[in-house]
């Protein structure tokens, strides 16, 4: 299940931000054999191919949460769905480098469910957690900041003999303009979002993933979205959101995402199939548009 924030609610209209007053790379899925098999599990001559399952490793990191109406600053969570082998992709959303779309299609692929057991367990090189098999044949858990291990290689244990492996993320050390980060209410939405076209930077870079901006624009009282628009690029440490997109009027209030996407097809031995392995590390900001 897709969780992208309350802030982008595009289908509701009870969206809203509160301000308190102040006296081309190709982005095509990677796959990658980073697991050795059980040796215990009895070898197969079917060749590998398809999908069959699908998790998202996702830490999320609120600048001002009271001013978008977020519970926490921080939160992780792992959710994972296994299947029958499928051609679709779960993640066809996430907009191609090199594009801006105005509206995001979040589609499902339709697929026969595997439970493999009432949890799984996730393990990484300094921790490990469970995640639980709830509605919809998908396991899901919430974790805290420091359970997260960066940039490390985990094993998935779907039963005593059937595991698969993936690599985890990570995120930032530094994003401009720096006032998107400020979290303060009295200070936040202080960041200029530019009519003539607006440029963020961040690092580090240099990824092999895909980096998405959206820009989500409301009134200048927080009660209304009035628009929003998603770009994507090369992790290479910039992005400009060209100005046709930012035609909003002035000291319109903006929540600005910044996200770290990297999807990888790894093996799922014993099925014969890949998993669609799913990194997300996301920020959010506040700013306006000027």
């Amino acid at each position: 299940m897709r969780l992208f924030s309350a802030l982008l609610l595009v289908g509701c209209t009870e969206v809203s931000i509160n301000k308190l007053p102040n006296d081309p790379e190709d982005s095509s899925i990677i796959v990658v054999d980073t697991y050795s098999p059980n040796p215990s599990a009895e070898p197969s001559v079917e060749p590998m191919d398809g999908i069959g399952g699908y998790h998202h490793y996702y830490l999320r990191q609120v600048a001002c949460p009271v001013c978008v109406g977020e519970p926490k600053e921080i939160e992780v969570t792992f959710t994972a769905q296994y299947h029958e082998k499928t051609n679709q992709s779960h993640t066809d959303w996430i907009v191609e480098q090199g594009q801006c779309v105005t509206n995001l299609v979040f589609t499902e692929p339709t697929v026969v469910p595997i439970d493999y057991k009432p949890s799984i367990e996730i393990i990484g090189p300094e921790h490990m957690f469970s995640a639980y098999l709830v509605d919809y044949h998908t396991y899901s858990v919430e974790i805290t900041a420091p359970q997260y291990d960066r940039d490390a290689f985990h094993e998935i244990l779907l039963t005593g003999e059937i595991s698969y492996g993936f690599t985890s993320y990570h995120g930032f050390d530094s994003i401009e303009p720096f006032e998107l980060l400020y979290v303060e209410p009295s200070y936040a939405f202080a960041a200029p979002i530019r009519k003539s076209g607006a440029t963020f930077w961040w690092s580090p870079s240099g990824s092999d993933g895909t980096f998405m901006i959206t820009v989500v624009v409301y009134s200048g009282d927080g009660s209304q979205m009035l628009g929003y628009v998603s770009c994507a690029g090369a992790d290479n440490g910039m992005m400009t959101i060209p100005g046709q997109y930012l035609q909003y009027p002035t000291w319109s209030l903006v929540a600005v995402h910044l996200a770290r996407h990297r999807v990888e097809l790894v093996p799922l031995d014993a099925a014969n199939t890949y998993i669609e392995s799913h990194m997300e590390w996301e920020v959010i900001g506040t700013g306006h548009i000027e």
